[in-house]
């Protein structure tokens, strides 16, 4: 049985025989490469996050996050001083600078599974903490923004460090403070005022809980607030000062994240969309986390379900009350207490539910990669000519041609799966390491296998560079980009060094536009990506049109 015991009584003997630490490592490792590198930027926001850093590169000032001729204020600059600490003197080394950068995200995705893993040690004891992280990188929500260049991946890490933090006060309160401060230091610098309010308020909270009742837990904040709010100040002071302008959007319309500004205060998003999300993003980690909470309900005055459980209730308040500004990645804050929570019934899960859980993910997993293979085969053969040449449309762009290294990877991981479905542990364990492992296969297949097919696709740059030369035939001037989507005026100003504006746009000559062009406009350019059935651009010439030709 599960129950919170002081670090004290916490020796056990050594790992018996099948228990790895180091195999735990490699399946992180396994999750977290693939889709880090090998591909142009992807909606959604990837290609706004390259251009700012791609600005950042050449020499934008600090406190100032910027790409076209806007500044990008919607998070902190944290992740994108982070990337520019691999894409500088990677890019001179000649790798693509969102690929450089996107190594950034891999390293903040370690940092939270490290943090998680600690807080699941610290509240159930050890060899708990590696079941949290499983739980973690299962979560289907987490897939695509634990590999995305998105600086919403330090809102994971500042919250998985947070729980550490908040578990490893009631041993070490000063410590503690230091790592909460941290933590709420990340959320400053790196996303808004909301999560670190949100999580500010969270720590307070728990002084209405008899663990943190006590005279220590006062240091334990002020050491947290002392370590956080002077330097996370920094930032918006300097801002203040090098463009006052800047400060005000900021301080008006992103200040509170989800909630907007000042100017903006955007409470309640369509009604329902949290809840109806949070069911297939947080799978399996919802169902599990509530069972935790269940099996463990006669301890619910204990640490390790007081903690997490308060965190989630404020989380869920919070997500459920935020404005329009809302998206999908706002959710990755609730995934590490739902870890927890799965780790503390993980090993009461009864039989069937166990049973089931493993079995579903071993066909879904399994069948899936299966698909995969097979889908590639066909591909890469040609046979049946049919299904090869729907495939082939799918992805115009795309050259035929094997990339051996992807294609042995995934080979080395499909036996890999295999084997591990082979090992005996405790089915509740069982079924949540298969389930991981099951994720990370498929994953990892679908990268290894498709990603120069998905990249050939999704990409703009090509849309860009014939943009480019249509452009470079007509005299000197800005373009007008006030009526495209932010992920083409990204793609523009990431792909190209063309002067697309999107303020002052009166003397622009040209104008790149998306959909049908007004009738009578002078085309000088049209294009799309290759296989885009619905968004075409075209580049007019304001001053003149068909008639007048």
């Amino acid at each position: 049985m599960l129950t919170y015991v002081p670090e004290t009584e916490r020796e056990q003997p050594p790992l018996p025989p099948g228990q790895r630490p180091w195999m735990l490592l490699l399946l992180c490792l396994v999750w977290l490469l693939p889709g880090l590198i090998g591909h142009d930027p992807w909606k959604p926001a990837e290609l706004e996050t390259a251009a700012v850093i791609k600005h950042y590169v050449e020499g934008q000032h600090w406190a100032l996050p910027w790409w076209g001729d806007n500044p990008y204020l919607l998070y902190g600059p944290l992740y994108y001083w982070s990337a520019c600490l691999f894409a500088w003197p990677l890019s001179h080394l000649g790798m693509a600078v969102h690929d450089a950068a996107r190594l950034a995200t891999g390293a903040w995705m370690a940092l939270a599974m490290w943090g998680l893993g600690l807080a699941g040690r610290e509240l159930y004891g050890r060899r708990q903490g590696r079941v949290a992280v499983m739980a973690l990188i299962g979560s289907i929500g987490l897939i695509i923004w634990g590999h995305h260049l998105a600086p919403q991946v330090i809102v994971l890490a500042g919250f998985s460090w947070q729980l550490y933090a908040l578990a490893w006060a009631l041993r070490q309160p000063v410590q503690g403070g230091l790592l909460l401060g941290l933590s709420w230091l990340m959320l400053l610098l790196g996303a808004s005022w909301g999560e670190f309010l949100l999580s500010f308020v969270t720590a307070v909270a728990l002084l209405g809980f008899r663990p943190w009742r006590r005279a220590w837990y006062l240091a334990t904040l002020l050491t947290a607030l002392v370590t956080s709010v002077p330097l996370g100040l920094m930032w918006v002071g300097d801002l203040y000062h090098t463009n006052p302008e800047a400060f005000r959007i900021w301080l008006d319309y992103y200040a509170f994240g989800a909630f907007g500004g000042l100017a903006s205060w955007q409470p309640f998003h369509s009604f329902g969309f949290y809840f109806s999300i949070v069911l297939w993003f947080a799978w399996p980690v919802l169902p599990l986390g509530v069972w935790g909470i269940w099996s463990n309900r006669s301890q619910l005055a204990q640490p390790k379900l007081t903690l997490p459980i308060v965190v989630l209730v404020l989380n869920s308040v919070w997500l459920s009350l935020a404005g329009d500004l809302i998206g999908e990645s706002a959710l990755l804050l609730v995934l590490p207490t739902l870890s927890l929570l799965t780790t503390s019934g993980i090993d009461r899960l009864q039989r069937g539910a166990a049973a089931a859980l493993n079995w579903f993910g071993i066909m879904t997993f399994g069948v899936g990669t299966f698909l995969l293979w097979c889908a590639w085969i066909v591909l890469t053969t040609g046979t049946p000519a049919t299904w090869a040449r729907t495939l082939a449309e799918a992805s115009p762009s795309w050259h035929p041609h094997v990339v051996w290294g992807g294609v042995l990877f995934t080979l080395a991981i499909s036996i890999t799966w295999c084997w591990v479905l082979l090992r005996k542990r405790p089915l509740g364990r069982l079924a949540i390491t298969n389930w991981a492992c099951g994720v990370t296969l498929l994953w990892g297949a679908l990268m290894g296998l498709w990603q120069p097919w998905l990249d050939a696709s999704k990409s703009y740059r090509t849309v860009v560079e014939s943009l480019q030369v249509a452009v470079n035939k007509q005299p000197a001037g800005c373009i007008d980009g006030s009526l495209v989507s932010d992920s083409m005026a990204a793609s523009v100003d990431y792909f190209s060094h063309l002067a697309l504006q999107r303020r002052d746009v009166t003397n622009c000559r040209l104008q790149l536009v998306a959909g049908d062009p007004p009738p009578g406009s002078m085309v000088l350019w049209d294009g799309a990506r290759p296989g885009e059935r619905h968004e075409h651009f075209y580049l007019l010439d304001k001053t003149r049109s068909v008639a007048t030709r």
